[in-house]
């Protein structure tokens, strides 16, 4: 892994990232779907297309790079084409607009990641979940192959995960304190 120093500091949508919404900001950071709405970041991965026509609509900012998988893009949406130093992925570059933005972290080869707002296994709620109109249902936001695709982007760079409840995503992963990562920012 090719390293510069940076930090990517990349927002999920869980509940637990409202705490972190108003936080310094960061050199680097990603965010998903409507994530603008409630501050202002460099990247913003979208994975469903009406998220993605919302936010066309809406009007993008200038200066901020919009993001999403293969069969969306269209300019200015780009694709995520992040790969390991072997040059290919293991697995799929994204499964939702969370493992898009661990995948452009990776991509902009940032040497750790920050993850905000991951409540797998806690609640497949989101803070957008108002905004989802054409959902009849939450999608369930755990499995297996994001597990397994959390361990593989551990496996690239530092992944520092800011959460209350450690859970065993791997063992590479390492987990902060809400409270110990406000402090140190």
């Amino acid at each position: 892994m090719q390293t510069d120093g940076k930090t990517a500091t990349v927002f999920f949508n869980g509940p637990s990232v409202r705490q972190f919404l108003d936080i310094p900001r960061q050199s680097l950071e990603i965010g998903c779907n409507f994530i603008e709405q409630h501050r202002a970041v460099d990247h913003v991965c979208a994975y469903d297309r009406p998220v993605i026509e919302s936010l066309t609509r809406r009007g993008l900012t200038q200066g901020v790079g919009y993001w999403t998988r293969t069969q969306h893009q269209r300019a200015p949406w780009r694709t995520v084409g992040a790969h390991t130093t072997s040059g290919t992925w293991r697995h799929h570059t994204g499964f939702c607009s969370g493992t898009l933005a661990l995948a452009l972290a990776v991509q902009l080869r940032v040497e750790r990641i920050v993850l905000l707002g991951l409540d797998w296994q806690e609640t497949n709620a989101s803070i957008f979940d108002h905004r989802y109109e054409w959902r009849a249902n939450q999608p369930i936001k755990h499995n297996k192959h994001k597990q397994d695709f959390l361990q593989h982007i551990s496996e690239m760079t530092q992944l520092d995960v800011v959460h209350d409840r450690p859970r065993g995503f791997g063992d590479r992963i390492q987990w902060i304190r809400s409270d110990d990562f406000l402090r140190s920012i």
